[in-house]
């Protein structure tokens, strides 16, 4: 009998099976920075061993075969090849890797969103909170932690458990970045004694790098490197080797009565690399306390957990191992039925007086082939007959139906949620109604990985926002996109983290949208109109809802305007085009078709910073080219004047009088500065005098009217960019 079916599960004697233990159950290694290198190396090293020994005893967790056997069972690799005959083909229905896809592309079908609450009731703490969380949703966007969700999900329904670690990166852009990383569950090793939700005393993470990268990172230590791998000269060859090192974050209790600390050693071998406090956490100096965002040190890695009571960091079972014998089984109907479905045919068999066993192994069931054979005058039946084949009973096709739900049951992927077609399985009489409750009840039992994957995401959130706390020292700008076209521009620093905030994750924010519905009941409220077009186009996913919106509003007031708009847009990007060149030092010529939009956009560009700052050359040179464009400019308006000319009495002849209204000739202007005479329409439908800087109607603008000056402006060195008018 196997022994790994009748022996009880978890009854380590020094972890699990203590009810009946009182007093020493264990001698464990003394983790302290009070020894040498060497032996603090020799306690690590004894600690993981005495771990790693008990995650792979074959009475408990058993977790280094429960691991090989998991990715090869979704990867497909589940047949024994050498164990089949050689006319035998390895048959695989891999239904494990369906399941394993319909159950992350669920549970991780949308980005986690953090919510961050306000540390006061004031407008400051609202404002604050609001663009830590803008800050967080773009860090999480940047480095694409939807992906990194989605590994850490295959690992846990995998290898037990799914793990994201948090460093920073000094050299990741200007002032450094926190970075995140989804890791091989098989490189973590976890403290045995460490509970579900805890901060374990110890992890041990390891790491692959060439000596040439560990030295770079060490370069301190690059003799003794060199002394433990045997290296003298450090050639190409030798440098290029890769070597494995650890690194090792444990809890130290160096000093009785005080609080314990958070440590980090690497070494290699017996080589200790560095050592140093936890960087993740402020300390003070005088033993006084200092904001951090989290109540306590953690250790940086985030671990999810879905089939666990509670007692380890690591899972008891997933989905996918308690699938194992019906996959198993699947295969092997499968491989029967198909083995019966090619011997459908029949086949033939000889009797040696009449054919050679030579002979007949050359037949190959081609139609056209000859067969020879020597009948001695007796019927040829008596030499060669043709079996028909064994038809399969239904059971064993029903057999492999059964199976394949059975384990679809199992992981909670049934078809309807899992998106295949399999009509067996679904039911080809199933009405939609049916179909979908089948499906909701499958959705809400992959809820329980719902809930254990936002659990991962606010510790997730809440450690990236105490690392921002701690690293954040200088300022780090973020680029949000709202979603309605618009970016909001967000700076953040440590001291924009407020004590008293909370961050949390919305509830089902990772789930699947259904935009159908949603899009149904927008359209319904439009049609009431009971929702604002703006609303509208967001609920209809429109991109860029609120510019759409804008142009709305513009075209239902002003059609005209929203079109000098767009052309004004394409002045204005010509205009910057050009700045950002001539800002390199290039010379660009003269826009031909520059209008007033294009010629203040320039005039916006002098007096910002990036010009004010720039070189002289530069400085003269955007000058004399705006100068050049305001000239062609003018002489086209002056032709455009020409081309058409203005009617007699100015083209704008005087209203007729409304009837019953005055009558008569309407009365003279009063003349000009006269504050008692009450405003009136122009004489003889002449036109009235522009604003002091403005060009006569139909005329040209002149320099000044469109730099901001007088009709007659003074003289501008353009030697000197400060002498330019301001607009």
């Amino acid at each position: 009998m196997d022994y790994e079916q009748i022996a009880a599960p978890y009854a380590d004697n020094r972890v699990d099976n203590i009810r009946k233990q009182d007093g020493q159950i264990d001698l464990l290694p003394r983790l302290t920075t009070n020894i040498p290198p060497k032996d603090l190396i020799k306690a690590f090293n004894d600690t993981i061993e005495d771990s790693t020994g008990y995650w792979n005893d074959m009475d408990g967790y058993n977790l280094r075969y429960a691991r090989a056997q998991s990715t090869k069972m979704v990867l497909g690799k589940q047949i024994d090849i050498s164990k089949l005959y050689r006319y035998q083909v390895p048959y695989i229905d891999n239904e494990l890797h369906i399941a394993i896809d319909a159950i992350i592309s669920y549970a991780c079908a949308s980005t986690p969103r953090a919510e961050v609450w306000p540390a006061q009731a004031t407008d400051k703490s609202k404002i604050l909170a609001r663009d830590l969380q803008k800050a967080v949703q773009a860090h999480s966007d940047k480095f694409n932690i939807s992906k990194l969700f989605e590994v850490m999900v295959y690992n846990v329904l995998v290898n037990r458990i799914g793990i994201i670690k948090l460093y920073f990166d000094p050299d990741y852009g200007q002032h450094g970045e926190v970075v995140p990383t989804a890791l091989n569950a098989d490189w973590v090793i976890i403290d045995k004694n460490a509970r579900m939700g805890e901060n374990p005393t110890w992890i041990c993470e390891l790491h692959k790098d060439t000596v040439e990268q560990l030295v770079y990172m060490y370069p301190d230590k690059r003799k003794e490197i060199f002394d433990t791998l045997s290296i003298r000269k450090g050639t190409k060859r030798q440098m290029s080797t890769e070597v494995v090192w650890r690194e090792m974050h444990a809890t130290i209790y160096d000093k009785w009565g005080k609080a314990p600390q958070e440590m980090v050693f690497c070494y290699m071998r017996d080589v200790m690399l560095d050592q140093y406090k936890d960087t993740n956490w402020l300390y003070s100096k005088d033993g006084g306390r200092l904001h951090n965002f989290l109540d306590a040190p953690i250790k940086p890695y985030i671990p999810l957990n879905y089939f666990n009571d509670g007692t380890h960091w690591i899972d008891q079972t997933t989905p996918v191992e308690q699938a194992y014998s019906m996959q198993d089984v699947l295969n092997k109907r499968g491989r029967q039925i198909m083995e019966n479905a090619d011997t459908a045919n029949g086949f033939l068999a000889f009797s040696d007086e009449g054919i050679t066993s030579d002979d007949a192994e050359n037949l190959t069931g081609d139609p056209n082939q000859k067969i020879v054979l020597k009948t001695q005058g007796r019927p040829i039946g008596d030499y060669i007959e043709q079996i028909e084949a064994h038809m399969l009973p239904g059971y064993v096709v029903e057999d492999k139906t059964d199976l394949r739900s059975t384990l679809h049951s199992l992981t909670g992927t049934p078809a309807q949620f899992s998106g295949t077609n399999n009509q067996s399985e679904a039911g080809k009489d199933q009405t939609l109604g049916a179909a979908l409750m089948i499906k909701n009840q499958a959705s809400g039992r992959q809820d329980r990985l719902v809930r254990a994957v936002e659990t991962a995401a606010k510790q997730y959130f809440n450690f990236l926002v105490q690392m921002m706390r701690v690293h954040y020292d200088d300022k780090h700008w973020f680029v949000y996109n709202a979603g309605d076209g618009e970016f909001d521009h967000i700076v953040i620093s440590r001291t924009s983290i407020e004590e008293g905030m909370q961050v949390n994750v919305r509830s089902g924010t990772t789930l699947p949208f259904d935009k159908s519905r949603a899009q149904s009941i927008a359209l319904n409220l439009a049609k009431m109109g009971m929702i604002s077009p703006l609303d509208l186009y967001k609920d209809l996913d429109m991109d860029r809802p609120q510019e759409r919106y804008d142009n709305w509003a513009k075209w239902k007031t002003d059609p005209m305007g929203q079109v000098q708009e767009l052309d004004d847009m394409e002045q204005n990007s010509q205009a910057y085009i050009e700045f950002i060149e001539m800002m390199a030092g290039k010379t660009v010529k003269p826009y031909e078709e520059a209008d007033i939009s294009h010629i203040l956009t320039h005039r916006k560009q002098m007096i910002t910073d990036e010009f004010l700052k720039a070189k002289r050359k530069v400085q003269m040179g955007l000058l004399k080219h705006v100068e050049a464009e305001l000239q062609s400019f003018e002489v086209r308006s002056q032709l455009d004047q020409m081309s058409n000319p203005m009617p007699p009495g100015g083209g704008n002849a005087a209203p007729a009088p409304a009837p019953g209204v005055g009558g008569g000739a309407p009365a003279a202007a009063p003349p000009m500065g006269a504050p008692q005479a009450p405003p009136g329409p122009s004489p003889m439908g002449a036109p009235m005098a522009p604003p002091p800087g403005m060009p006569a109607p139909g005329g040209p603008p002149t320099l000044g009217a469109v730099m901001g000056g007088s009709a007659q402006p003074p003289p501008i060195n353009l030697g000197n960019p400060m002498q330019a008018p301001l607009i």
